[in-house]
């Protein structure tokens, strides 16, 4: 079996439907979402509905730019998956029903080697496993360097419509996909949440992306955001910053960590 370098495990693509992308409303911190986003690149297509995922700690330390040499890494990590399990978000099914979806059915952590096996949940499957259509996908490389959540989630939602160029929505409903209801002041929400997340797509990710707002009296109501899928060679510039980011620069969990955490504001 071919082993593979880091550089081609940050290549990876994550696959996803968009249902999930476009649909679904969670709450899941950085660290969370970079685990899972992990996971899902080790996917591929011949794999079967019972297939069990296993990686290690430190390979996917090394992968996402994290300082692997930390004891504190084991027992973060498991806290960070136990987080994961015990979350869910709701889809809607053709018939009209709602069905609860986990994200992972099974963890399975040998801290002697440092291995760690996961299994999807069985309703989760569907929207990552043999896509044909309405999917989306993106290498790991351009969410890895990202350091918010809605950095992550913000870019997931543009690479899902890139091909449309631009898209709007009303910004109630952005807010709601996102979590960030508790932000009623549009100069809040812009500061913390849009500028620094529109700001790293830019700089790591294969996107070049604007944004205008649509105002009824003084009031913001709507975002339409401008999507240019970059060619292969600012794109290459901007995986070798995130390259940068992640090999010069290493992250401990810490990082993943909002300050603000607790302190009766959303996360950031």
């Amino acid at each position: 079996m071919k082993i593979e370098s880091l550089e081609e495990q940050r290549n990876h693509f994550v696959v996803k439907a968009n249902d999930i992308i476009r649909k679904a409303r969670y709450d899941l911190g950085l660290q969370e979402l970079k685990i899972l986003s992990y996971c899902f690149s080790l996917i591929k297509p011949t794999d079967g509905l019972d297939t069990l995922y296993t990686f290690s700690i430190v390979d996917f330390c090394k992968i996402c730019g994290i300082s692997y040499d930390s004891g504190r890494n084991y027992a973060l990590i498991k806290d960070s998956l136990a987080g994961i399990l015990s979350k869910c978000f709701w889809l809607m099914e053709p018939d009209g029903s709602e069905v609860s979806v986990h994200w992972l059915e099974k963890v399975r952590i040998n801290r002697g080697s440092g291995k760690i096996a996961i299994r999807f949940d069985e309703d989760l499957k569907k929207y990552i496993l043999g896509l044909f259509k309405n999917f989306t996908q993106y290498e790991l490389m351009c969410v890895l360097p990202m350091k918010s959540q809605y950095s992550f989630r913000i870019y997931e939602l543009l690479k899902s419509y890139a091909f449309t160029k631009n898209h709007y929505f009303e910004l109630d409903e952005l807010k709601k996909k996102l979590m960030v209801e508790g932000y009623d002041r549009f100069p809040d929400f812009r500061r913390k949440i849009l500028e620094p997340a529109v700001r790293e797509i830019n700089e790591y990710t294969d996107l070049k992306v604007n944004w205008e707002p649509t105002t009824k009296g003084r009031k913001v109501i709507g975002i339409t955001f401008y999507i240019v899928t970059l060619d292969v060679i600012r794109y290459g510039m901007n995986r070798q910053k995130a390259r940068a980011e992640l090999d010069h620069q290493q992250m401990t969990i810490f990082d993943f960590i909002p300050e603000d955490r607790g302190k009766g504001e959303p996360n950031y």
